[in-house]
């Protein structure tokens, strides 16, 4: 099965929240507050062994994926701190699911990134 794409784009020094509700085959959402981790990569290719940035759920600067019981149950935060660390480009980027509880793990979404160079100086 392909892997649903979604293409984000962002801001250096920007903070980009994705939310996203995980569901079930009977439409209903995910219990994922127990028992699952969960990371995204940015890569300039699939093939790079490299990331460029990085978020999971074990972070602890705030740039984080928070895991929860309700919709949505994934919200991906990246931090203005962070994206402001980051060079502008673009490249790939997946989420992957880990379920601790049966040792599985899955993809759910990927795409491509944009990360934009701002053109008005923050004052």
């Amino acid at each position: 099965m392909a892997l649903p794409q979604y293409n984000i784009e962002f801001y250096k020094g920007e903070t980009f929240v994705l939310s996203i509700t995980y569901k079930d085959g009977t439409g209903c959402a995910l219990d994922l507050s127990s028992g699952y981790t969960a990371q995204v990569d940015g890569r300039l290719t699939a093939s790079t062994s490299s990331t460029v940035w990085t978020v999971s759920t074990s972070d602890s600067s705030g740039t984080v994926i928070a895991l929860s019981a309700g919709s949505p149950n994934i919200v991906i935060t990246l931090t203005s701190a962070y994206t402001g660390t980051l060079t502008p480009g673009s490249g790939v980027w997946d989420l992957k699911l880990s379920n601790s509880g049966n040792s599985s793990a899955e993809y759910l979404l990927g795409g491509s990134y944009t990360i934009n160079d701002p053109v008005t100086e923050a004052s």
